[in-house]
């Protein structure tokens, strides 16, 4: 028989190294001082995106009364137009720089927030979730192009990876909130306005940003 404590011993022992390796590469991360800023934004903004994708469905069939068919057919025609609204913007993302393509992507998922909070109907919940596609798909291509530009040459793999386990560190924070206000207030609209706060808040810390500074700081570490 395999020994057990052997097994054990070595899923500790990986899970240590993976927890070293994080912790390095946070220690060596913070000598870039605009990568702290954006991938404290981007947990925030991109909070809001999880919550959305995690309950779209859930308040659509709530509040709006669609069908399982329906629902399906909602998550299709979002997927298809993220990747639409990823690859016209994407023209955008060098002319414009990272940081714009992500301010302006928040801006619209704003919107789409308020309309999808206060549509009376199918219709014009339709219209919020065509806009939430259509620029959700632009906000994580830009996300990681800015990304990108401030890592050194070298470091793309650990850095990289901090920035995905970054973003699903607070992925639980947003549908946390919206089941905190939903039964507070005994409505889904209620819940999902923690969406538009998210958007507005990681906004915000998106400004602190200096995207030409981040990308010298990587070309000076090279």
């Amino acid at each position: 028989k395999e020994d057990k404590s052997n097994i054990r011993g070595t899923g500790e022992s990986v899970f240590r190294t993976g927890f070293i390796q994080l912790a390095n590469t946070f220690r060596e991360m913070k000598k870039y001082r605009q990568i702290i800023r954006f991938l404290l934004a981007r947990m925030v903004y991109n909070d809001g995106l999880v919550t959305i994708f995690a309950f779209g469905g859930i308040y659509a069939a709530g509040t709006f009364g669609f069908s399982f068919n329906e629902i399906m057919i909602f998550g299709i025609v979002l997927n298809i137009t993220a990747g639409i609204g990823a690859f016209l913007m994407g023209f955008l993302d060098d002319k414009l720089g990272g940081k714009k393509i992500i301010q302006i992507s928040i801006l619209f998922l704003i919107i789409a927030g308020f309309i999808a909070i206060l549509a009376p109907n199918k219709q014009l919940f339709w219209v919020a979730g065509v806009m939430v596609g259509i620029f959700s798909g632009p906000n994580q291509s830009a996300s990681r192009s800015l990304m990108g530009r401030f890592i050194p040459t070298g470091k793309e793999n650990e850095f990289f990876g901090f920035y995905a386990f970054s973003g699903k560190m607070t992925a639980f924070f947003g549908p946390l909130l919206l089941g905190i206000l939903t039964d507070t207030f005994h409505s889904q609209r209620a819940g999902v306005s923690i969406v538009i706060l998210l958007f507005i808040v990681g906004s915000i810390l998106l400004k602190t940003v200096n995207e030409k500074e981040g990308i010298l700081q990587a070309e000076r570490n090279l």
